[in-house]
Parts: structure tokens; sequence; C-alpha cells
């Protein structure tokens, strides 16, 4: 046998008399008093008192990762076997507050963190951002309350690993988006959806250059969405529905070549769409309903480019014009919902008959039929209020 061998041997055998890493394993002791572990779903093996260890194969800890063995020159004199890599606890029943969990930061090894679905409330210790190696931090769906620390933007900061999952979806949390996460430079994945957060997006967040998913929805986020959106290449997904954020939309978005569902509704922007969104060729969903845009549809030629869309919603704006002739490109699309003063074809097919008033409708006809409806001829056209209200609000019938 090797020298090289014999080595690797005495390692294995040495992992598995002693122990992990003490200020990991004292961490984890923290934690599990901290989340009251005695009612999880799972903690087979998980002992606050320390008496056996997270990284033994007879006693490993349910949901607890390890490297073993570490190295004295990396991990400092408290090594002894073993390094806590991962705590997967998913939907786990977890409990209580994890503001005074300062022990995370001695987890420096971690690489992945999944806390999601359970019941964590407090405020997020700012020792978070001591993590060296961590590739996926999820605490979606959990009751977290306070601020996102700043100090989050330096996780990974001595450059050994990339952050690319940031998951705090709905949750509770409060004040605005610090600009530090910016320096979070590898996300693919970005979600602090149904919190409570405030401010503006910081303009930093797209020097993301591999970011796909960005949800930022059900928050009361203000201020205009950053003018360089459109450095965001590889973004497949981006809802930021939901807030209170206004201005125009940049033109920049056409870069967004990759981008499947675009959702912006329930905001305040204003202006008219920018031409340039004919680019997203990808595009599946564009929803921007109850805004208050006031552009001429008309104008939106490029519209019947997004051959893929399935969905298009512009209802509730203050827009005007008739629902542009390239409409009639988007073979894919299902669901149409514009105001009904976009409708004139329709009122040309059905000349001089009222058409039912039933407010956010999908007239998907308009697209399947618009060659037909509008080469058709209508002598004195009724108006939209009067072809689409009822016979006693138009005043023909009084009410009664």
């Amino acid at each position: 046998m090797g020298l090289r061998a014999l080595l690797l041997l005495a390692l294995c055998a040495c992992g598995v008399r002693a122990g992990c890493r003490t200020p990991d394993k004292r961490a984890l002791q923290d934690f599990f008093k901290y989340m009251d572990g005695a009612r999880w779903h799972h903690n087979d093996h998980w002992d606050p008192e320390g008496g056996n260890d997270p990284c033994n194969f007879d006693t490993h800890w349910y949901g607890v990762g390890c490297i073993d063995p570490c190295d004295i020159y990396r991990d400092g004199y408290e090594c002894r076997a073993g390094r806590i890599t991962a705590l997967t606890l998913h939907d786990n029943n977890m409990t209580g507050s994890i503001s005074n969990w300062t022990g995370i930061g001695a987890l420096n090894n971690l690489t992945w963190i999944d806390f999601s679905w359970n019941k964590i409330s407090g405020s997020l210790p700012a020792e978070f951002g001591e993590i060296m190696n961590i590739e996926v931090l999820n605490m979606a769906w959990n009751k977290l309350e306070g601020t996102l620390p700043p100090e989050l933007g330096k996780i990974n900061s001595n450059g050994y690993a990339e952050l690319t999952e940031f998951n705090f979806g709905h949750n509770k949390l409060e004040g605005t988006m610090p600009s530090e996460l910016g320096q979070l430079s590898a996300l693919r994945m970005f979600d602090v959806s149904m919190n409570k957060l405030s401010g503006s997006i910081p303009d930093n967040f797209t020097d993301w250059p591999e970011l796909q998913v960005m949800y930022v929805h059900g928050n009361s986020l203000e201020g205009s969405l950053p003018e360089e959106i459109g450095k965001l290449t590889d973004l497949r997904y981006l809802n930021a529905s939901s807030n209170q954020i206004s201005g125009t939309v940049p033109p920049s978005i056409g870069n967004l070549h990759d981008l499947q569902e675009l959702h912006m509704f329930e905001n305040n922007f204003t202006g008219s769409v920018p031409t340039e969104i004919g680019k997203l060729y990808l595009l599946r969903s564009f929803r921007m309903q109850d805004n208050q845009l006031n552009g001429n549809l008309t104008k939106l030629h490029t519209l019947g480019n997004l051959r893929n869309l399935v969905m298009l919603d512009l209802y509730n704006n203050q827009m005007y014009g008739a629902v542009p002739a390239s409409i009639q490109n988007l073979t894919s699309l299902q669901y149409l919902y514009l105001q009904n003063d976009h409708y004139e074809v329709l009122r040309k097919k059905y000349c001089r008959q009222r058409i039912p008033n039933v407010g956010k409708y999908s007239y998907r006809i308009v697209r399947d039929e618009y060659v037909e409806m509008s080469q058709m001829v209508c002598e004195d056209m009724y108006d939209t209020a009067f072809t689409f209200n009822s016979l006693q609000d138009s005043g023909v019938y009084p009410n009664e």
C-alpha cells in the first residue's frame, strides 16, 4: 500500500472517531435551541447538549451536510475532523426567533442553506454576511421581520464561491433593499417577493450578468425601474407587479432577449409601451394591467413580433387608439385583455349592434378574425360608450 493510500486511510479513521469542527457544532446546538428543535418534524440525532457528533456516520444529524476531514490551516485550531457544509431543513416545523443566532458566522464553510417553508421569526443576524462558501440561501416562506442587513453583500467576499440563489420571498421584511446586495454578482435567482419592502430598486441590481429570475412583486417599492434593466441579458422571468413603481418603461428592456414572462401590473407606470418590446421574441406573458399608461396603442406596431405570446393584458390603463394591425400575427395568443376603446374592429364586425359590457373579458376573437373584421364596412358606427354600455346606461331605455 502506497504512502498516499495510508494517509487517506488514516484521515478516514480519524473522521470516524473525532467530532466536527467545534464552532460548527456549537452553532448547531444554539440553532436547535432557538428554533425549538424538540418540536421539529425531523430532528433525528440532533443533541442540544452536544453528546454526539453531527458528522458521524452513526449519529449524523438530520439535514446536516458535512465534509470530512477539515484542514487545520484553513479551518483553524478548532478543527478536528468535519466541517458543516449544508443545512437542509425545508418544511420542518421550525419556530422561534433567529435574531440571536450570531453563531451562523462560524459556519463559514456552508455551501447550502434551505430553511424555507417554516415559521422562523425575528430579524436576520448580520453575521449571515460572514459566510464565505455559500451557493444557495433560501429563507422563503417564513415570518422573518426587520430589514435585510447590508452585510449580506459581503457573502463570499473571499472570492472562493459564488452565491447563485437569494430567496427571501413570502416573509415580513421591511425597509429598503440594500444596494450592497449588488455586489453578489453571480446571482441567478433573486426573490424578495411578498414582503413589506419600500424604496426603489437599486440601480446596481443590473450588475448581475447571470440573473435569470427577479421576483420583487407584492411589496411597496417606489421610484422607477432602473434605466439599464437591459443589462440583465440572461433574465427569463421579471415580476415587479403589485408595487408603487412609477415612471416609464425603459426602452432598454428590449435587450432582454431571453425574457419569457414580464409582469409589472398594479403599479403607477406612465407613458407608452416602448416599441422595443417587439424584440422579446420568446415572451409568453406580458401583463401591465392596472397602471397609468397613456400612450397610443396603435403605434405599438412591433407587437406582432411576439409570436410566442400567450397572454397580453393591458387592461385598465389610460391608453388610446385602436388595436394595431400586427395583432393578427400573434399566432400563440390565447388571452387578450384590453379596454373597450381599443376594439374598433369589433364594432365594425357587429355594426350598430350592442355588445354586452362584461368588463374585463378576453376578446381573442379580435386576433383570430382581425383581417375579416378590418375589411368590413360599417356606416355611422356607434361609438365605444354606446356600443358597450347597457341600454339603460346609454339612455335608450330609462332606468326604473
